[in-house]
């Protein structure tokens, strides 16, 4: 069974490519057939298609696992108001570097100052009281100090001296009463402090804004989301792992990022860290890759291709992906083998929009092969030789009676250049083909 890397772009790819060799083999067929009137097919007899060929050759294979990465921002976190209120200023703007407090948007103090004016005035209060509960246990300390001595004395009753223990214990509790809703007070005021220093929000670290939702006017509350700010000069991209995959990918094992948006750019880093963790209604983890940022091109947010490598293959005979053909009807795997086309066809490269060069007919056969090996673009196999011709493009038009095809040969670094070219791009080719054959 082919790997899932072997995956629908190229069968995509070698469907579209394969229409086109058939218009091209259509064409070519009047110039360049051995039956019939001037070359053309003889009464009653199908042309012969056309197709590509690529000489397997022999190797390993890079194992690697391509999975779909989300990029974060270090540091990166949303911006949320602590308090409610109508913003007054907006400081920032999306794309703008900030530093740990700045100032990001201004939200009206009116209610807040006010609050905190009465918190201050409320302490005062209390603080007031607590010196009013102490000179009246120091009074009454100073009266039970005095009964004490008299009633040593046999000059007062004992009763009195009671009395007198029991008013300083009143005293005693009023006093600590006093000092709790002080200390209450005091607390309350610097709460205050706190919301009116909120009202002007502040970043929490350095780094860059994006995603405003902030506008002056706008009435915000704690659950307002204002900016998001992320350090964009290091970032991790998040990778989801299976828990078979655990058992082969590490820390440390290298990863290739790329993405469609930078053509031709490949950016190297490896594994970080691996949550130890396994969602168990996913049955997925989480794999961080870090790396370095300097020219900006991953932003956060992004969806990025990363290509795991954690080893390689055993040596193989190589095909190109879109070689594999499974029988539709008995779901047989194999490719469609071609005898040499001999030397004078060797690969050549071609100009763009020049007729493809074609070889005479050469015999066609289906040939089993057992695969070894996967990888994203080539697949190791056993069951042919290494320096075989084999179907590339056009294996559609193979699948019938078909004895014989004509073949354009190609290099490996073409196919697999070819096989590199997204789906759009090349029904895009397609379309620009038939409009210069139909004009």
């Amino acid at each position: 069974m082919p790997s899932p890397i072997i995956g629908r772009a190229a069968r995509i790819l070698a469907v579209a490519v394969a229409v086109f060799a058939a218009a091209c083999s259509n064409d070519t067929a009047e110039r360049s057939g051995p039956r019939g009137e001037r070359g053309r097919p003889g009464i009653g007899q199908a042309p012969i298609p056309a197709v590509e060929v690529v000489r397997t050759q022999l190797g390993s294979l890079p194992l690697e696992e391509r999975l779909t990465g989300r990029v974060i921002a270090r540091n990166q976190t949303i911006i949320f108001p602590e308090v409610s209120g109508p913003i007054v200023q907006v400081h920032v703007d999306n794309g703008d570097s900030v530093e740990e407090g700045d100032p990001l948007v201004t939200i009206r103090d009116t209610e807040y100052r006010e609050l905190w004016q009465q918190a201050i005035s409320g302490l005062a209060i209390a603080e007031a009281q607590t010196r009013q509960a102490e000179a009246n246990l120091k009074l009454l300390s100073n009266q039970l100090e005095r009964v004490r001595k008299l009633s040593e004395r046999q000059l007062d009753s004992q009763a009195s001296l009671d009395d007198m223990r029991a008013q300083v214990a009143v005293a005693q509790a009023n006093l600590d009463l006093r000092r709790a809703q002080e200390a209450q007070a005091r607390s309350q005021v610097e709460e205050r402090r706190l919301q009116l220093d909120h009202t002007v929000v502040r970043a929490p670290i350095s780094g860059r804004v994006g995603q405003r939702n902030a506008e002056r006017g706008q009435q915000v509350s704690s659950s307002s989301q204002l900016f998001v700010i992320g350090d964009l000069s290091r970032v991790q991209i998040e990778i989801p792992l299976t828990e078979s995959m655990l058992t082969y990918l590490k820390e440390g094992t290298p990863v290739n990022i790329r993405s469609e948006n930078w053509p031709g750019t490949v950016l190297h880093s490896e594994i970080a860290r691996i949550s130890p963790f396994i969602d168990s209604n996913t049955m997925r983890t989480q794999g961080y890759v870090e790396l370095d940022n300097p020219a900006g091109l991953l932003r956060a947010g992004m969806f990025v291709s990363v290509d795991v490598l954690y080893g390689s293959s055993q040596e193989a005979v190589l095909i190109p992906n879109t070689a594999l053909h499974r029988n539709p009807q008995t779901g047989e795997e194999g490719i469609f083998l071609m005898d040499a086309p001999g030397p004078e066809y060797e690969p050549v490269a071609q100009l763009p929009d020049s007729p493809p060069v074609l070889s005479s007919p050469r015999a066609i056969s289906f040939v089993p092969i057992e695969i070894i090996a996967s990888g994203r673009m080539a697949t190791g196999v056993r069951g042919i030789g290494e320096g075989d011709w084999v179907v590339t493009v056009g294996k559609e038009l193979l699948t019938g009676k078909t004895a014989e095809a004509r073949a354009r040969l190609i290099s490996w670094d073409q196919i697999m250049e070819m096989q590199q070219v997204q789906s759009r791009d090349l029904f895009k080719l397609i379309d620009r083909k038939e409009q210069q054959r139909g004009s």
